[in-house]
C-alpha cells in the first residue's frame, strides 16, 4: 500500500508542527430556520490571516468575483456541516448527484468509477479511478477513502458522523471501543469495499454529501489543526485549490489545471466577504460582482427581477418549510385539532407575501425536487369554515390558547410569518400567543420536547425521501428532539424499516405510503411550502446552476467567461 511509511514521517512533521505553535456532530444537521442560508457561518474561532499567500497581491483579472455574506469557519467538512462553497470546489467524493435539464437526478460516478452491490443490501464495493492526483501531486487510492471514513468518525469536534451511521464498526469507533473502522476493507490499491450493519438503501445516496468529501491522508496528518483553516495544506482531488484566505475580506480559489476530469472554465474565483446587502447590490449593479445569491438581498428580490430579468438563474430549493404541533401540548393529541390547524392556515398566502409567491405549497413531508416526490398524494385545502366546524366536533368551538415558539436570532422574515400564523389561526377562534426564547434556550427546549408550534426548514443533505422522514419520524428519540412527540410506534418501525428495502420501487412506494399516513391520516404536522432559489448573474457568466439541493453553496466546475 502507498503512504505506510510517508504516514509515519507525516506524524512526526505532525507533531513538529503542534509543538512549534502551529496548530490552528453524528450530529444532526438542524436545518436551517426560515431565511437563514447555508453562508451565514458566523465568526471562526481563529482567524486564517492572510494564509497560503499563494495569490497574495497577484493578477486575478479573468476571475469570476463572487460574495459571501459572512466569512466561512474551515474548509474541513469533518468539522463543519455549513460552509461547503470551498469543499464542493477543492474535493471531490466517490459518486455525485447529476440533474438534468428536465430536473431528474441520478447518481454518477466521480472518484469511484463503478460499484457493485450485493444482493442483501449490505456490501458496496468501489473500483475507484486510477491516475487521479490530489493538488500535492500524491496519488489517490483506496487508503485515502478509509483514511477519511475513520477520521470523520473520529476527528476532535467532528461533525457528519451520520452519514456513516449505517457502517458496520462505527458505532466502535465513535465511542473508543475499536481503533479501526470494521466495515471498510482496503482490498487492493483501488479497490475499497464497505460493509453496512444492516441494509440502508439511501447509502449511495449519503456519499454524494460534501461531508464525505476524500481526504489525502498523508497531507491531512501533516496538516493536523491546520488542515481547512490554511489553504497551503488544505488540499483535495477537486477543479480548484484552496489558494488563499484572508479572514473577514475574501477566499481564492485557483483552477487545478490537473483536473482529472478536465480544467475548469474559469481561471479561479475570487470570495469577497461582505456583509451588508446594499452594499451587495451596488457592486453587482456597477459589474463590480459576477454571481449574487438573492436569498441575501431578498429585499431586492422583485427590483433584480425587473431589472435583469435576463440575468436570473433558478432552482429548486430541495428543502420544505414545516410547521408543527407538539402531541404531548393539549390539545394536539386530537387528530381533529390537527387537521383543523393544517386547514386554518393559508399558506400560498404566506408564500405571496414573504417570498412573491416563488416556490410552490407543499402537501406532504419530501419537498419538490427531491427523489420520491409524489405530485399526485392528497392535497391539504386552506378552509377556516372546515377548520372551525372540526375545532365544534373536537370540543373546542370557542377555541383554545396555544404557543408559538420564536428563535430570537432567526430573521425577521420568520417573525413575519409567525404573525401572519397568528392572525389566520384567530380567525378560527384559536389564540395562538408568540414566545420569544433566545437560541440556545430555543434549541435546548425542543430537543427537549417541550417546546410548543413553531415554523422551520430542513434543507436536503442528500437527495432521498430517507434524509426527511427519518429525521422526523425515525424513532421515538428523533421525533422528540423536533418536539413534535409522535406517537405511533408502529409507523416510526416502519420509516425505520424502509431504509432496508433493497427494490427501489417498493422503498418508493413504502415512504409514500407512510407520507399519506403521516401527514393526511395522522396531520403529524404542517407542511408549508418549498421555494425557488434564485440567483442573479453578470453577463459575462455562462453555464452557471444552482447546487442541485437549493443550498446556497456553489459549484464552479462548469462555469465559464464569456471575455
Amino acid at each position: 500500500m502507498k503512504k505506510k511509511l510517508s504516514l509515519i514521517l507525516a506524524a512526526s512533521v505532525a507533531l513538529g508542527m503542534v509543538l512549534t505553535g502551529c496548530g490552528g456532530g453524528g450530529n444532526e444537521n438542524p436545518g436551517k430556520a426560515l431565511g437563514d442560508t447555508a453562508a451565514a457561518a458566523g465568526e471562526s474561532t481563529e482567524a486564517a490571516g492572510n494564509t497560503g499567500g499563494e495569490t497574495s497581491g497577484a493578477d486575478t483579472a479573468g476571475f469570476m468575483i463572487d460574495v459571501l455574506n459572512a466569512d466561512i469557519q474551515t474548509a474541513d467538512v469533518h468539522k463543519t456541516s455549513k460552509d461547503y462553497t470551498v469543499p464542493t470546489n477543492i474535493y471531490d467524493r466517490l459518486v455525485e448527484i447529476e440533474v438534468d435539464d428536465a430536473g431528474a437526478s441520478k447518481i454518477v460516478p466521480s472518484l469511484a468509477e463503478n460499484w457493485e452491490i450485493s444482493g442483501d443490501g449490505l456490501e458496496y464495493t468501489f473500483h475507484l479511478r486510477q491516475g487521479v492526483k490530489f493538488q500535492n501531486g500524491n496519488d489517490f487510492t483506496a487508503e485515502d477513502v478509509a483514511y477519511t471514513f475513520e477520521r470523520l468518525l473520529t476527528v476532535e469536534g467532528g461533525v457528519n458522523t451520520e452519514l456513516l451511521d449505517q457502517v458496520k464498526g462505527a458505532a466502535e469507533l465513535i465511542d473508543g471501543s475499536a481503533d479501526t473502522l470494521e466495515g471498510v476493507e482496503v482490498v487492493d490499491d483501488y479497490t475499497v469495499k464497505v460493509t453496512l450493519k444492516e441494509p440502508f438503501a439511501a447509502f449511495l445516496s449519503c456519499l454524494t454529501a460534501p461531508g464525505l468529501s476524500i481526504y489525502d491522508s498523508e497531507a491531512t496528518e501533516v496538516a493536523g489543526d491546520q488542515f481547512g483553516m490554511d489553504p497551503a495544506v488544505t488540499v483535495g482531488t477537486g477543479p480548484f485549490r484552496f489558494a488563499e484566505w484572508t479572514f473577514n475580506d475574501h477566499l481564492t480559489l485557483v483552477r487545478n489545471e490537473d483536473y482529472w476530469n478536465g480544467a475548469a472554465g474559469l481561471p479561479g474565483v475570487v470570495i469577497k466577504i461582505i456583509p451588508d446587502t446594499e452594499t451587495q447590490t451596488m457592486m453587482f449593479e456597477s459589474g463590480e460582482l459576477d454571481l449574487i445569491d438573492l436569498d441575501f438581498v431578498s429585499d431586492a428580490a422583485d427590483r433584480f427581477l425587473a431589472t435583469y430579468p435576463d440575468q436570473i438563474v433558478q432552482g429548486p430549493r430541495v428543502g420544505i418549510t414545516y410547521f408543527t404541533m407538539n402531541f404531548n401540548i393539549e390539545p394536539f393529541q386530537d387528530v381533529k385539532v390537527r387537521k383543523a390547524v393544517q386547514m386554518a392556515i393559508d399558506r400560498q398566502a404566506i408564500l405571496d407575501a414573504l417570498y412573491g409567491g416563488r416556490g410552490q405549497v407543499e402537501h406532504g413531508i419530501y419537498p419538490y425536487g427531491l427523489i420520491g416526490f409524489n405530485d399526485g398524494q392528497t392535497k391539504i385545502s386552506y378552509d377556516p369554515e372546515g377548520a372551525k366546524a372540526l375545532l365544534a366536533e373536537a370540543g373546542y368551538s370557542d377555541g383554545f390558547t396555544m404557543e408559538l415558539a420564536a428563535d430570537a436570532s432567526a430573521s425577521d422574515t420568520v417573525t413575519m410569518a409567525l404573525e401572519i400564523i397568528k392572525e389566520q389561526l384567530a380567525a378560527v377562534g384559536i389564540n395562538a400567543e408568540i414566545k420569544n426564547y433566545d437560541e440556545s434556550t430555543w434549541l435546548e427546549t425542543r430537543k427537549a420536547g417541550e417546546l410548543g408550534s413553531f415554523m422551520s426548514t430542513w434543507t436536503a443533505d442528500f437527495n432521498d425521501p430517507e434524509n426527511f422522514i427519518y429525521t422526523f419520524f425515525g424513532n421515538e428519540e428523533k421525533t422528540r428532539i423536533r418536539s413534535i412527540n409522535y406517537p405511533d410506534t408502529a409507523v416510526m418501525a416502519r420509516v425505520s424499516g424502509a431504509r432496508g428495502i433493497v427494490n427501489e420501487d417498493e422503498r418508493l412506494a413504502e415512504y409514500q405510503a407512510l407520507e399519506e399516513k403521516l401527514i393526511h391520516e395522522d396531520a403529524a404536522w404542517v407542511p408549508m411550502y418549498s421555494r425557488m432559489h434564485l440567483w442573479a448573474v453578470s453577463k459575462r457568466i455562462e453555464n452557471f446552476k444552482p447546487v442541485w439541493s437549493g443550498v446556497s453553496d456553489r459549484n464552479y466546475y462548469g462555469v465559464s467567461l464569456s471575455e
